[in-house]
């Protein structure tokens, strides 16, 4: 059996201000989504990015779990961990008939990362949904390995300086 298939895939989603604001106080545990990848994403980190205009990586979670239901089913079960009026809920789900209800758990604030040092340092535009990170995406946040712009060789962005590199300059 290969375990690499088995292996959650981390994901970058994006996120209304006023919703990214209520996941990092606890007060909103569930996500809603149009379209997600709920086969491959429980176990995995969800970084959270603050549209605009915030416009910045703000915290990550841990999914917990993610279910595919009918509006009906979703606005019942989740409606009030997903923090959203019924005309908002149905606005947004307008055109479609199941959707995707994303429980998030281990929710850690993280210094902000903007869109521009998202795209200069690791080559991610932010999503208008979700799109897929690279597992190191957070070790590399959290181990500070990315820098101002410019400040290390264009190949060493994403890693960090080589051993045989001055951190001072």
């Amino acid at each position: 059996m290969d375990t690499r298939l088995a292996q959650p895939k981390d994901l970058l989603v994006s996120v209304r201000p006023q919703y990214a604001a209520k996941i990092l106080d606890g007060e909103k545990t569930v996500e809603l989504r149009r379209r997600f990848p709920a086969s491959t994403s429980v176990g995995a980190t969800v970084f959270i990015y603050s549209s605009s205009p915030i416009r910045a990586l703000v915290g990550r979670a841990k999914i917990e779990d993610v279910q595919k239901l009918s509006l009906s089913e979703i606005w019942k079960e989740h409606s009030d961990a997903a923090c959203i009026s019924k005309k908002d809920f149905y606005r947004y789900f307008s055109g479609v008939k199941f959707g995707f209800a994303i429980m998030l758990g281990a929710v850690k604030p993280m210094t902000r990362v903007t869109a521009n040092d998202l795209e200069s340092q690791f080559g991610i535009v932010p999503p208008q949904s979700y799109r897929y990170v690279a597992k190191n995406f957070l070790a590399l946040i959290a181990h500070e390995q990315f820098q101002a712009a410019g400040r290390y060789k264009h190949s060493d962005r994403v890693r960090g300086p080589s051993a045989r590199s001055s951190v001072a300059g």
